[in-house]
């Protein structure tokens, strides 16, 4: 008979790790309040950590440079988006409920891929920081193949048309998704409830 394996027991975090994390995650909201407020090139370091209630030490523990903590807010920005908008339901990701989501939290105001932080700072940001543009080519990139697998799933259900690309059609949607965000900036007027709908419409099969 052969024998069992035991599985790995999970790993457990000391109680330095914890604190390190939390240390981590007080600096990243702290970054992603004053940056809406005041933009991403405003705030000293020390404005940033005293939000926090931390000092430049605990900042120097983990990021190396203003544009390293720049990165990893980001990071914790556009995660968010993704986990609100494109991670799924309990039955598997779904383009309706995206859809419907996104459309919700851009009638706020709330720019969904960037936090609050205006658009037009954060693709400056963009711009200046090779390593940043890699990441949000890689966030664009993820958001699109998910996307398209929805659509995909979608057809092969039979909710939506077949006779579209998946991919072109992911293309599209991500890229009203980006404009939608612009034209908030610019405060243009938009239904989005409306919009949302109209272009389910033209997805779904006849």
């Amino acid at each position: 008979m052969p024998r069992k394996t035991r599985a790995p027991a999970p790993k457990t975090i000391t109680v330095r790790e914890a604190a390190k994390q939390e240390t981590r995650e007080a600096l990243l909201d702290a970054g992603l309040e004053v940056f809406a407020k005041e933009g991403l090139d405003a705030p000293s370091l020390d404005a940033i950590c005293a939000r926090a209630g931390l000092t430049r030490g605990a900042f120097y523990v983990h990021f190396q440079a203003r544009e390293d903590f720049i990165v990893a807010v980001m990071q914790k920005a556009t995660q968010g988006f993704l986990d609100t908008v494109l991670l799924g339901t309990k039955g598997g990701f779904d383009l309706e409920f995206a859809i419907a989501a996104f459309a919700t939290m851009s009638s706020s105001m709330r720019f969904g891929s960037f936090g609050q932080i205006p658009p037009h700072q954060f693709l400056a940001a963009c711009a200046r920081s090779r390593e940043l543009h890699r990441y949000y080519t890689s966030f664009l990139e993820e958001a699109r193949a998910r996307v398209t697998r929805a659509v995909r799933a979608g057809q092969e259900a039979g909710r939506l048309r077949a006779d579209v690309d998946s991919k072109a059609a992911a293309n599209l949607i991500v890229a009203a998704a980006l404009g939608v965000e612009t034209m908030g900036e610019l405060h243009f007027p938009v239904d989005l409830p409306g919009g949302a709908a109209a272009l389910l419409t033209l997805l779904r099969a006849k």
